[in-house]
This record gives structure tokens, sequence and C-alpha cells, in this order.
């Protein structure tokens, strides 16, 4: 038996001797109710206690447990003047009682069980056993009939009242879950509570007992409704402030799971980053000092020119790529420099450079719709970037011999930009991500270098210029990207009849700027 109790956990220990403590408590103030005068008064206040624990619920402040605030208190130590101690310790575990009955049971508050029930009540009738003692004695020692000292004695008892309750509890608390609860945190998290609380025990008891000397039950049930109305009103800002702690609590955990999501890009970007820039670099390392100790070497194998200069471009592309997202991230916007141009002119320039990809791997580039003037409004750079992104992608992701075609033409006010190509495709389920950032098609990422941010810059200039960009693809077949741009549109023939001479609408005055800056479409 001895052995048994010593693996008794020390909370129930606690719990055991408290709820002993309180019956004890409770007989001794059963004994004295039998000498109560007057006991319809003291039904009345019973009465009242147990209405406002109906009427007004509770206030709880959740934290790792959950901290109740009710009127009660105030109620039974109303009774204390007349009928002493007993009678608050009576009411009190009547209304601890009602309390249980209607208080919901959730993964915060204990169930409703026989250990929760006992607990409470002798946790709440030690705690106004203590404030009403505390109040005797003093007014005792100042003396009932000065307005001061029976202030001091109303505040000095609820403080006892609802200090010795939360150390109760507090201790409890320190018990069951040991060292990680300290003992003072409850205190921290509810300290802008506890002064209301005390606060409307004292006045509010205070007031109680006032009116039932000068107007007997009338003056109880009259004040008992503002009573009740202050209590309300405390409840609802408590349920405000504990909302309002819930919203700030999902904002935080939101707010760190987005951090946590860029913290995993970011490492995923530096793998990727770490990885594709090696393979270059260490094929220009090699080949450099195979040419300077073999300076002839390029005789017998001229491919290796070739295979550095297609290193270099890999690394300028990567650099170009990181620069550009470096731009977009530093305030959220891409700046621009805007001209008129002619986007045939673009297209022209990006198919020279890119030629000697498409000759390496014997693609064939076809050019669509090249045969007409198509004049833009947009950033040079910015249009030449995207479209030498989308024809080397095409390339990259395109087996040897295969076809790409890049086509251009006019709808209405709009140029529509088309590279289509004969490539190993996008599965279906990863089209919708081929846009987003570090993102790379699982199934490509060993046919090509890559950061996967070429795409996420590409619909970041495109959607800067008020235009859009989309993709369609199937495995095996081949991927059609297709860019939406506005263009220029001629203005009408004049009427001196210089219906040759074509012109083409300028920017208003608020365009024409060397350098501007558009708002960047999150991508």
């Amino acid at each position: 038996m001895i052995e048994r109790a010593r693996h008794i956990p020390s909370h129930l220990s606690y719990l055991f001797f408290i709820s002993a403590a309180g019956i004890v408590l409770l007989l001794w103030a059963l004994f004295q109710f039998v000498g109560f005068q007057d006991k319809y008064i003291f039904f009345l206040f019973m009465l009242l206690g147990v209405l406002s624990q109906v009427a007004v619920t509770t206030a709880t402040i959740k934290s790792k447990t959950s901290v109740t605030y009710s009127i009660s208190p105030a109620i039974s130590l109303a009774t204390v003047p007349f009928y002493g101690p007993a009678a608050a310790v009576l009411i009190e575990a009547i209304t601890a009682l009602s309390l249980w009955l209607i208080k919901p049971a959730d993964g915060i508050n204990w169930k409703r069980s026989l250990p929760q029930l006992g607990f409470n009540c002798a946790m709440s009738t030690i705690s106004i056993l203590c404030g009403g003692f505390v109040y005797v004695l003093l007014t005792d020692l100042l003396g009932a009939g000065i307005w001061l000292g029976s202030l001091f004695s109303w505040l000095l008892a609820a403080v006892v009242s609802d200090q010795t309750n939360l150390l109760l509890l507090t201790v409890m608390l320190r018990l069951q879950y040991g060292k990680e609860f300290r003992i003072f945190t409850i205190w921290k998290e509810n300290a802008w509570a506890i002064p209301i609380g005390i606060l409307i025990t004292s006045v509010g008891g205070g007031f109680l007992a006032f009116s039932f000397q000068q107007l007997g039950w009338i003056g109880v049930s009259v004040f008992f409704l503002p009573l009740v109305l202050s209590a309300y009103a405390f409840r609802l800002y408590v349920s405000q402030m504990q909302a309002h702690m819930d919203n700030l609590e999902e904002i935080v955990a939101e707010r760190t799971d987005a951090l946590k999501k860029l913290m995993q890009e970011k490492d995923a970007f530096l793998a990727v980053l770490t990885h594709d820039m090696k393979s270059p670099i260490t094929t220009i390392h090699l080949y450099a000092n195979m040419i300077k100790d073999h300076p002839r070497i390029l005789e017998k194998k001229p491919h290796m020119i070739d295979a550095v200069l297609r290193s270099q471009e890999t690394l300028i592309d990567i650099v170009n790529n990181i620069l550009d997202l470096e731009k977009l991230q530093a305030d959220g916007q891409v700046p621009m420099e805007k001209e008129t141009f002619d986007y045939v002119s673009v297209a022209q320039k990006v198919i020279e450079i890119i030629q000697a990809q498409a000759e390496a791997k014997t693609i064939t580039l076809q050019q669509v719709g090249f045969d007409k003037q198509i004049l833009v409004y947009a950033d040079y750079h910015h249009m030449e970037r995207v479209l030498n992104n989308l024809l080397s992608n095409a390339i990259k992701y395109t087996a040897p011999e295969g076809k790409i075609t890049l086509s251009l033409d006019t709808r209405s006010n709009e140029l529509c930009v088309k590279v289509q190509d004969s490539g190993y495709g996008i599965p279906a389920d990863e089209l919708p991500f081929v846009f987003d950032r570090f993102h790379r098609v699982s199934s490509h990422q060993k046919l090509a270098a890559g950061t996967g941010l070429g795409l996420a810059i590409t619909k970041a200039f495109v959607e800067a210029h008020e235009g859009r960009i989309e993709v369609a693809s199937k495995m095996d077949e081949g991927s059609t990207f297709t860019m939406h741009l506005p263009i220029l549109q001629p203005d009408p023939p004049n009427k001196a009849g210089d219906a040759d001479i074509k012109k083409y609408r300028q920017p208003d005055a608020g365009k024409q700027q060397a350098k501007k800056v558009t708002p960047f479409i999150s991508y």
C-alpha cells in the first residue's frame, strides 16, 4: 500500500487534499447555517448567485488552461456583514456547482467529473473564506462606521479572495504540467483582467451589502441588475480580446508557414544553383587547362571552343535570371525603359543569337509572320529577354533533329507571339506550376541545367507590359507558349490625302518618359 501511494501523481494528491478541505468547510458552513436569522434573505442571495452564473455564464481566458471570471464572489462577500463568512462559503459552493453544470467541456476546460466539481468548489470556498475573514478582521479593527475603512475592507477582501483562488489554481497547474509551467505565467497572461475582477467583486459586493442594509431585499433585487450588466459587459470584452488573440495567433502561424516555405524555396534554389553552375564551370576549367597545356589541341578537337562558349552562355543566363529576380524582389516592381520599336527586329536578333544552339542539336527554326512591321511601345531589353527565354527553353527540351516554330500574328490591338516545339512536353499535373519561381518539371531536370526562374521572370515581364502568357502541352508531342502583348495602331489618313504615310499613335505626354516603373504583378 505504501509503495502504491508513492506512485500517486502529486497533482492528484493536491486535488484530494484541497477537496477534503473544501468538504470540511462546507460541513462547518452548514452547521453555522442552522443559526442564521432571516434565512429567506440568505436564499435570495443564493438565488442571485445561481442566476448570475446562468444569465452571464463566465468570462474565460484561455492559455495552457482556462481562467474563469464571474460575479459570484461579489454576491458571496455581500452576505459576510450579515451572516459571517459561513454564508459566503455556502453561496460560493452552490454557485460553483451551477457553474460546473453549465460550463462547456472542451480540450482546455476539464470534463464534467466529480474530481473537477470537488476541486472547483473547494477552491472557491477556500478563497471566499479567506476574503470573508479579512473583511471581518478589518472592519473590527477599523470600525464599520468609517466609510474609508469600509471601502478599504471591501477592496482588500476582494484582492485576497481573487489571488487565493488564482494561487490554488496555479499550484495545481504546476503540479500537473511540471517545470514547463511556470508559476507566474498565469499572472502575467491575466494581469490585465485581474484588476477588473477585483473591482467588480469589491464594488459589487459593497453596494449589494449597502443596498440590503438600507432597503432590504428590494435594494438587493434592484442593484443586482446593474451588477449583472457590468459583468456581462466584462464578459463581452474578454470574448473580443480572446477572438483578437486567436486571430493574431492565426496570422503568426500563417506568417511562420510562409517564412518556412520561403526558406525551403531558398534552400532548393541554392541547391539547384550550385548544381547547375558547377557543371559549366567545370567544363570551362577543364577545357581551358587542356588548351593551355596543349595549344594545338584545337586543331584536332575544335568542338572544345563550342563547349566553352555554351558553358559561358549557360552561366550568363543563370546570372541574368538571378539579377532579374533581385530587381523584382527589391521593391516588388519591374523597372522599365519603354520606347517604340518594331517587334520583328527583336525576334530576328534573338534568332540570330540562339541559332548556334539550335544548329548544335540540328533543330529546325521556322519563322512565320516576319514579313510585316509590328510596332510596340515596350522595354526593348525585356522583350529580348522574354523571347530568348522561351526559345532557349524550347531548344533545351526538344530532342535533336526536332522543330521549333516562332510565329507572329496581330489581332485587333494585340500582338500574338507563339513558340511551338516538338519536344518532350510537360505533364498535365505540372502545367499550372510552370511559371512558379524555382519550379522545374521533374522529368526535365536531367535533360538540361536551369534555375527554375526563367519562366517566372518571363511571366513577370509580360504582365508588367499589360500582357499575358499561356502554355499548352502534351507529353512526347511538344509544348506551345503563347504571349499576348498590346501594339500601336496606325492613325487614319489625314484630309490632305497622305494615305501612303504611315503614322503611329505615340503615347500621351504622361507616358513619354525615358524611364517608367510599372507595378510588378506577383507570380
